[in-house]
């Protein structure tokens, strides 16, 4: 039996438990923070996105955050997504080395709208996705970074047709056919890591649509070539130069309670270093700093290694300026993005740090990617943290009242607590045969 013929099976025989739909519930909480951060966030780019595409019109099938109103579902799905990852709030898993919610959510959101689904339809789908997009990304990696793909637009598509199927109620080989047909319709490069990262949330938006268009099409009895993973010229020959198989057999519980939730509005690759910064804000004043040697794995320095962001959306790929921050004020948030606090002193911290490229810090069999963050201070004495594991992983988790208030603060400007506790509150109904009522409704026109 072929990789792809495996999958596709397993995902068939998912089942929940009471744990996995209360986890499904919190990581969906989790969206809607993220998405209100990423809506104010990444403002210019979404006003343009949306011009292109709510001026296309269409029938109104699914609903679209912040908008009052409906769009057809593939179009909700995109820029439902879209709105989601503009802050880099989203929920993600280290081994897959990409975002999961981000995508699956709007995506089935958007097709359970159009499909009038029920509750358990729902979270049936999810699972799904997030069990797809962890396994699949996990063993094409690290050979999918390496070659600069984004796993999030990549093996998200991947997955969003495989969620999405669940709620046609195909069975085993509707979800293979959906696998296949989404192989073709992949896409997402590392290249916002060099210039311009405000285009980031067009990779999700893409897997987001175009997993929900698999899955239609699938539905229509529209076949893909077999072995389309494992094949030839299948998906994993076109992304890396090595599988890891191992990951394809997913673990003793659902893959999606091994995802991390992001206290932090930037790049995870930041956030050891942020930790860290406001542990040594405790005992370091930045005026005594002579200097900072950050020790961290290469991928890191490779995709968030902006010196200094000239604005909100190079905030989000700088350890240095995420750091500096840390250091000198023991936090970091969203009121340091837009725009940046270039202050004179963090400017000038900023020019004593340095980047230092060291493997020891990452270790994917282990669940690490941490940081070491050493200052040498003025007086000749030296201090040091290091944090091999971020707040908001598994190892340190945070609880679904974390997550309502990381809710609370992303939401300030557009939402009072009335209507947020509703949003909880519907959130929280998402379990039963129920008909499935859209969450997003709630958040109405702003």
């Amino acid at each position: 039996m072929g990789l792809t013929t495996e999958l596709a099976q397993d995902l068939y025989r998912i089942e929940l438990t009471e744990k996995d739909k209360n986890q499904l519930q919190t990581l969906i909480i989790d969206f809607f923070a993220a998405a209100y951060a990423g809506y104010r966030q990444n403002e210019v780019f979404n006003k343009a996105v949306e011009r292109a595409v709510y001026g296309q019109g269409g029938v109104e099938e699914s609903y679209v955050l912040f908008q009052g109103k409906k769009y057809p579902a593939r179009s909700a799905a995109f820029m439902n997504s879209v709105y989601g990852h503009g802050a880099e709030l989203d929920d993600g898993n280290k081994k897959a080395a990409g975002h999961a919610g981000v995508h699956l959510i709007p995506a089935v959101f958007a097709l359970a709208d159009k499909l009038n689904s029920t509750n358990d339809e729902v979270l049936l789908a999810l699972a799904t996705g997030y069990e797809a997009y962890i396994r699949i990304s996990s063993a094409a990696q690290p050979g999918l970074v390496a070659r600069g793909f984004h796993s999030t637009g990549m093996a998200g598509t991947l997955a969003c047709a495989c969620a999405c199927t669940r709620l046609y109620h195909l069975d085993a080989q509707g979800i293979e056919d959906a696998i296949a047909l989404a192989t073709t319709m992949t896409g997402g490069l590392l290249s916002y890591g060099d210039s311009r990262p405000a285009i980031k949330p067009l990779n999700p938006g893409k897997a987001a649509e175009n997993g929900v268009f698999a899955a239609m099409l699938a539905n229509e009895g529209v076949q893909g070539p077999t072995e389309a993973l494992e094949g030839r010229n299948g998906w994993f020959h076109a992304v890396t130069d090595h599988v890891d198989e191992k990951m394809m057999k997913g673990a003793d519980h659902l893959l999606l309670h091994d995802c991390y939730f992001k206290l932090y509005p930037s790049c995870r690759h930041t956030h050891c270093g942020i930790d860290a910064g406001v542990s040594l804000f405790q005992r370091v004043k930045a005026e005594n700093i002579e200097t900072v040697n950050v020790y961290i794995y290469p991928n890191a320095i490779r995709l968030a290694g902006i010196k200094i962001p000239k604005d909100q959306d190079e905030t989000k790929f700088s350890i240095q300026y995420t750091l500096a921050c840390a250091l000198t004020n023991g936090s970091y948030g969203i009121a340091d993005m837009n725009p940046p606090r270039l202050t004179r002193d963090i400017l000038d911290l900023i020019e004593k740090i340095n980047l230092i490229a060291d493997e020891s810090m990452e270790n994917r069999e282990m669940g690490i990617r941490g940081t070491r963050v050493e200052i040498l201070l003025k007086d000749g004495s030296k201090e040091e943290e290091v944090v091999l594991v971020p707040k908001g992983d598994p190892e340190k988790p945070l609880t679904r009242n974390d997550i309502i208030n990381k809710l609370r603060v992303c939401a300030q400007k557009d939402a009072d607590e009335t209507t947020l506790m509703k949003l909880v509150g519907a959130v929280e109904k998402i379990d039963g045969a129920g008909k499935f009522e859209n969450p997003i409704r709630l958040t109405g026109a702003v």
